[in-house]
């Protein structure tokens, strides 16, 4: 009886989930599927669908939790979810905030080229039915290459014999290995601007914790 007569503007409270900032933007754009307003005209214009603001958001959950069905066909994300979403829009610039949320969206981190390094490689490879190796060339074939080489043969016969050498370079790059982690720690810090926004967000379910991923996982 004292359930039934319990009053719909105090509801049961619920555990809120703790979560990092990046399993939480997993969680919104990933598994709620929350997405960014990419077409500032088109929202204003209302002929497409938005997130909404944090003010929208409180407005909400003031009318006895109800949530309005803005939807096309299937289940708005959850508030949290489009909270963190506006969160990552208006703390970002608009280029880092869409690499933020699609690589949350795949559960992925920028490929920081983990355990690379600089190795000499043959620019081209032969293949027999024993290995693999680079494709010899001869000086013939540059045409600023080295000199034939001269020697006799068995006849006493003076002979111009040509370089061998195989081409090679080094791959990766020492740039590209740097450019892959300055683009690792840039993300990183996108996670740090939205992590320090999250913090003062009002969340219903979610409680942002102040966990980071590794900042040098190469070091």
């Amino acid at each position: 009886m004292t359930a039934a007569l319990r009053s719909p503007l105090r509801p049961t409270p619920r555990s809120r989930r703790a979560m990092p900032v990046r399993e939480a933007l997993e969680w919104a754009f990933g598994t709620e599927c929350a997405r960014l307003d990419h077409d500032e005209i088109e929202a204003v214009a209302g002929t497409g669908w938005r997130p909404f603001g944090m003010e929208y958001v409180a407005l909400e959950r003031a009318q006895l939790g109800t949530r309005v069905d803005t939807s096309r066909g299937r289940s708005r994300p959850h508030d949290d979810a489009e909270l963190i979403a506006t969160v990552v829009r208006n703390t970002l610039p608009w280029y880092a905030a869409t690499l933020v949320a699609d690589l949350a969206r795949a559960g992925r981190t920028p490929d920081w080229m983990p355990d690379a390094r600089p190795r000499l490689r043959p620019v081209e490879w032969q293949q027999n039915q024993h290995r693999a190796y680079g494709r010899a060339c001869d000086s013939a074939e540059l045409p600023d290459g080295w000199q034939p080489i001269p020697r006799r043969n068995r006849k006493g016969v003076i002979v111009q014999d040509a370089v061998r050498f195989t081409p090679c370079h080094w791959g990766p790059t020492p740039a590209r290995i740097a450019a892959a982690r300055r683009a690792y720690l840039d993300w990183w810090g996108y996670l740090l601007a939205v992590q320090a926004a999250l913090m003062g967000a009002g969340f219903a379910r979610v409680v942002v914790l102040r966990d980071m991923p590794p900042m040098q996982p190469w070091a």
